[in-house]
C-alpha cells in the first residue's frame, strides 16, 4: 500500500520550490536528496512511509524543477550550501510545520546534520543515509569558472559531457547490476529544461565555500544511521568511526548496515529501509511534541 503523491511549485522569496508529499498528521519527515539528485528519486519512499504521516521532499536550487529568479536570497547565494539550511527552515514555516523528522542521503547527510544542529528544538530526529560529510571547497578555481569565458565553456562541457558522467555515476552507485529502471536518475536529470546552467551553478557555489570535515558537533537528537556496506561513493569508514564517537559522548544513535546494498541502500534493499524507517520513526514519535502550528 502506498499513499498518494502529490507535486506543487511553492514559492519562497523568489525561489520557486518543486515540492512533492504525501501523507497527513503525525510527525512530519523532511527529505534531502543527494548532490545532481532529485526529490522525485525518493518518490518510492515517500509513497510507502505516508501511509500513516506527512512526508515530504524537494528540489534544492541547482537541482531538478527547482527555479531561482534572482542571485541574492537574502544575504546568500541560493545555490551555495550556507543557504540551505535557511531556505529549508523557510520553507518548513509557509508549510506551517513545526516539528519534523529531517532524512538526509549522500551530500544531503550533511544538509540533514545542519538542520539538526541549527534548529534542534524543530528537529525531533535525525537520519542519514550514506551520508558525504566532507565538502570540497576551491574558491580560486571557483571563481575562475564564474567568470567569462570560462564559464561558458564550463556549461558546455556539463552540458555535453554531462549525461555520459551521470550514467557512469549512476552504476557506480549499486553494489551489484543496477535493476531495470535503476539508470533512470541519469535520464530524468539530463532530461530537465536547463539543468547544466543549475548544476554548474551549484557547482561552483559549493566549491566558492570553506571545506567541510566530519562534524565535530554531536545530535542532541535521537540518529539513524543507514550504510551501504558496499558503498564505492562515500567510504563508510568515516561514518563508523563518528559514530563511535557520537556513542562515547551519549549520543542515542542507531546503526543500520545494509549487506546488500552500495550508496542506494533505500533502493537495494527497500522493503528493508521502509521497514527501519518506519521503526524509528514510529520510536521517535513517542518522545515528540505537536508536529504542526495551528492555522491562522
Amino acid at each position: 500500500m502506498t499513499a498518494k503523491i502529490r507535486s506543487a511549485i511553492t514559492t519562497v522569496d523568489g525561489i520557486a520550490l518543486f515540492v512533492i508529499a504525501a501523507g497527513e498528521n503525525h510527525l512530519p519527515l523532511l527529505i534531502l536528496h543527494g548532490f545532481a539528485s532529485s526529490a522525485i528519486v525518493w518518490a518510492p519512499v515517500i509513497g510507502a512511509l505516508a501511509t500513516d504521516r506527512c512526508v515530504l521532499a524537494y528540489d534544492r536550487p541547482g537541482f531538478g524543477l527547482t527555479r531561482v529568479s534572482q542571485h541574492r536570497w537574502r544575504q546568500f547565494d541560493p545555490y551555495a550550501p550556507s543557504a540551505q539550511v535557511p531556505i529549508a527552515l523557510t520553507l518548513l514555516d509557509k508549510l506551517r510545520i513545526d516539528r519534523f523528522v529531517v532524512l538526509g542521503h549522500s551530500m544531503g547527510g550533511q544538509l540533514a546534520k545542519e538542520l539538526a544542529r541549527t534548529a534542534p528544538d524543530r528537529v525531533a530526529g535525525l537520519i542519514v543515509v550514506a551520508p558525504a560529510w566532507e565538502r570540497p571547497s576551491a574558491p580560486r578555481i571557483a571563481q575562475f569558472l564564474r567568470a567569462r569565458p570560462a564559464n561558458a565553456l564550463g556549461r558546455l562541457l556539463i552540458r555535453t559531457l554531462g549525461p555520459l558522467a551521470l550514467r557512469i555515476a549512476q552504476r557506480a552507485v549499486w553494489a551489484g547490476p543496477p535493476s531495470p529502471g535503476g539508470t533512470t536518475q541519469a535520464t530524468l536529470v539530463a532530461s530537465i529544461a536547463g539543468w547544466d546552467e543549475e548544476l554548474w551553478r551549484a557547482t561552483t557555489a559549493t566549491l566558492l565555500e570553506p571545506q567541510t570535515d566530519l562534524p565535530q558537533w554531536v545530535p542532541s537528537q535521537p540518529t539513524l544511521v543507514v550504510l551501504g556496506e558496499h558503498d564505492r561513493i562515500v567510504p563508510n569508514v568515516r561514518t563508523l568511526e563518528l559514530v563511535d564517537q557520537w556513542r562515547k559522548q551519549g549520543c542515542s544513535v542507531r546503526l543500520e548496515r545494509f549487506e546488500r546494498s552500495g550508496h542506494l541502500p533505500h533502493v537495494e534493499e527497500f522493503e528493508r529501509f521502509i521497514s527501519v524507517v518506519r521503526d524509528f520513526l514510529e520510536e521517535v514519535e513517542h518522545g515528540a511534541t505537536s508536529s504542526r502550528r495551528e492555522s491562522s
